[in-house]
């Protein structure tokens, strides 16, 4: 019927909002990416101590504050503060293929808890940010990392939140990577694990970008399977919509990853793939509170671990 049903579950989480109403740590978290710049408290200082940590320990050039650069990449600060890999990951593939990009201390964090909380004024102040440290450095291209979130409010809501058609295009780092990979800038040596793919919801079904991480692991994963259902018909991780960031919701998020570790079986497979690290921190926390012996990995990490052939 053509009825997005997301824009009506945004408008009635703004009038929640309104009437000082709402899940008081989903709250917390918008705040915070008001005051202090993400939802987990990760300040400028914290990005750049991050990022000088991940340098000198992984012995990677991650451009922070370059004058100029053609694209603008954005993290997320679960990524900073979980899985900071995931960036020395990014950094290593878009090194490797010769991109001009460079990170922004004005406008860093990828996730919008304030579009997640409803609160309309902190969404427009981070959509803000990015704009600005876009404008800044002449970026045409903002690559939204493994956050399925972030790159549904950045690429579908974003103009409409700041009032103005974006100055740049939105891709998501699945996206980015897949036309580096068609321009035969990137090339992998096979990795035969047995190995799945998990949908994130924002990216696939309501983004647009399934084929993208199937091209990516295409001749490249020579143990993948597809699990059961696929693709735009794959179940949540569990943590959607800000549910992750909800803890009381937690035996529900555990009920639904019981529905992952099925598919995951059906396969055979040793380990779970994602491109969302919502996702992956969801189902990270379910698998230690149930016990799950698979492993969950990220597409980009595993990408930058095979990448092969002469850098440009």
């Amino acid at each position: 019927m053509a009825i997005d049903i997301a824009s009506f579950v945004a408008v009635s989480r703004q009038a929640f909002a309104a009437a000082g109403l709402g899940p008081a740590d989903l709250m917390q978290a918008a705040d915070n990416s008001r005051d202090k710049g993400s939802p987990l408290g990760v300040t400028t200082d914290v990005l750049e101590d991050r990022i000088e940590w991940l340098e000198d320990e992984h012995e990677v050039e991650i451009a922070l504050d370059k004058p100029a650069a053609d694209v603008l990449l954005l993290v997320s600060s679960i990524e900073l503060m979980k899985y900071p890999d995931s960036i020395v990951a990014m950094a290593t593939l878009l090194n490797h293929a010769g991109v001009n990009w460079t990170l922004s201390s004005k406008g860093y964090e990828s996730t919008n808890f304030g579009f997640l909380s409803g609160k309309s004024d902190i969404a427009k102040i981070m959509i803000t940010r990015i704009t600005d440290a876009a404008e800044a450095v002449g970026a045409k291209t903002v690559i939204v990392p493994e956050c399925g979130h972030a790159f549904g409010v950045l690429r579908w809501s974003g103009a409409n939140i700041l009032g103005r058609p974006l100055p740049y295009e939105v891709a998501h780092i699945t996206e980015y990577l897949a036309n580096l990979k068609r321009a035969g800038l990137l090339e992998f040596k096979p990795m035969p694990d047995a190995i799945t793919y998990h949908d994130p919801c924002q990216i696939s079904r309501r983004g647009g970008a399934t084929e993208d991480a199937r091209y990516l692991l295409d001749g490249f994963a020579t143990g993948f399977t597809e699990m059961t259902p696929t693709g735009n018909y794959n179940w949540c991780c569990g943590g959607g919509g800000g549910v992750q960031a909800i803890g009381r919701a937690a035996n529900v998020r555990h009920e639904v990853f019981r529905i992952k570790m099925k598919q995951v079986a059906e396969t055979g497979s040793d380990a779970m793939v994602s491109a969302c690290s919502n996702c992956r921190l969801t189902m990270d926390e379910s698998k230690a509170a149930l016990g799950w012996d698979k492993d969950l990995l990220s597409l980009v990490e595993i990408l930058a671990d095979h990448l092969t052939g002469s850098k440009v």
